[in-house]
């Protein structure tokens, strides 16, 4: 059969002679016997044109064999459904590969670097936590406005964050500040920031029962849990900036949010082994245990009393809250009140002090 050939170096168009050789197609010019092509048949990708005709290639090469369909078919032996068919099925394939590539992908978002969290946090340097940290901190003190922290009850939080920090063994200085929140809720960012919510505050019934909150905070910070927490997060983080659009501004954001404080969880043996060490922590500073008791026993049993249901976000991610109850029941040693009650008072009183309104001159003016 004859055909055209363009040739991808020359403008000319050729007309070839076409023959089948043992699974090759074999072109030559019928002008030029140099000029023409020894394709395996395998190979060709074949490409039905709006005139009817087939335009024939192989790979990335520029050559193209323009042949009548009908002629083509009856020379290669396919009928034009075959020829459709084999469409349909590089089709499927690319589909395949596409899927195939999603599961990699996800197997190492979701399984690869949950499994390496750990020693990716051993591993990471204070230095690169602090920052990645304080970046965490700025995004969350936008929707959570930190209270005023040139008051006596913010320096009595952070000095009480501070002397908890002292019987530990935190690459970090613990830093713990107050926010406005509209829910009960404590979680330690990494480079050993710790931002409590006024309402956690407000609902700890004394001095014992926040520093026992801040104490396992600040055993997540020690362990190097909250950094194993983020670089878990990050995986799904990398998929969500792939998802909106690696680099872009709302991207970035949301990856921030999502590593930090959405998806800020821990398992149980974490959890667990927070616990234990914040019971050894507030041990070394004489500080009683009773308070970490007395806390979960009442968010365990919290629907004796309606106002600590909203105290139960705090636990929404740390589980069996009733057992660890029960082991710190197990666990308690008396001890001196983490704060005086008069320190206590003030505190207490962080996230109610709101700025007074400036008054407006006569214009309007401030």
């Amino acid at each position: 059969m004859e055909g055209q050939l363009h040739d991808g170096r020359t403008a000319r168009p050729w007309r070839v002679t076409i023959a089948l050789d043992g699974g090759r197609i074999v072109v030559r010019a019928i002008d030029d016997a140099a000029v023409g092509l020894d394709w395996p048949l395998d190979q060709v990708r074949e490409t039905l044109r709006s005139d009817g005709l087939y335009s024939l290639s192989r790979g990335a090469e520029d050559a193209r064999l323009i042949v009548e369909a009908q002629a083509w078919r009856a020379l290669a032996g396919r009928s034009h459904a075959d020829i459709r068919r084999r469409g349909r099925g590089r089709e499927w394939a690319l589909v395949g590969g596409l899927v195939g590539a999603g599961l990699t992908v996800a197997a190492v978002v979701f399984v690869g670097v949950p499994l390496a969290a750990g020693p990716l946090a051993r591993h990471t340097s204070p230095a690169l936590e602090a920052r990645f940290g304080a970046s965490m901190e700025k995004q969350l003190t936008v929707p959570f406005r930190v209270c005023k922290a040139d008051t006596e009850s913010a320096a009595l939080l952070s000095d009480l964050g501070q002397r908890l920090g002292k019987a530990a063994n935190s690459p970090f200085p613990i830093k713990v500040r107050a926010v406005r929140a509209p829910f009960v809720n404590a979680f330690a960012l990494p480079g050993g920031t710790i931002l409590v919510t006024g309402r956690l505050i407000e609902e700890a019934r004394g001095s014992d029962e926040l520093a026992a909150v801040l104490a396992h905070e600040i055993a997540h910070v020690e362990r190097r849990h909250v950094m194993q927490a983020a670089w878990r997060s990050m995986g799904a983080g990398l998929l969500l900036d792939a998802v909106v659009g690696g680099g872009s501004g709302a991207g970035q954001q949301l990856v921030v949010l999502a590593g930090g404080f959405a998806d800020h969880r821990f398992s149980r043996t974490l959890e667990a082994e927070a616990d234990d060490r914040a019971i050894e922590i507030l041990r070394a500073q004489n500080i009683s245990t009773k308070g970490m008791a007395d806390f979960f026993d009442r968010l365990a049993n919290r629907g004796d009393d309606p106002r600590l249901r909203q105290a139960a976000e705090w636990f929404q991610t740390h589980p069996d809250t009733v057992g660890r109850a029960e082991k710190a029941k197990r666990a308690i040693r008396p001890g001196q009140p983490a704060v005086s009650d008069r320190d206590w008072a003030v505190l207490d009183r962080v996230c109610r002090i709101v700025d007074a309104p400036k008054p407006k001159s006569r214009n309007g003016v401030r």
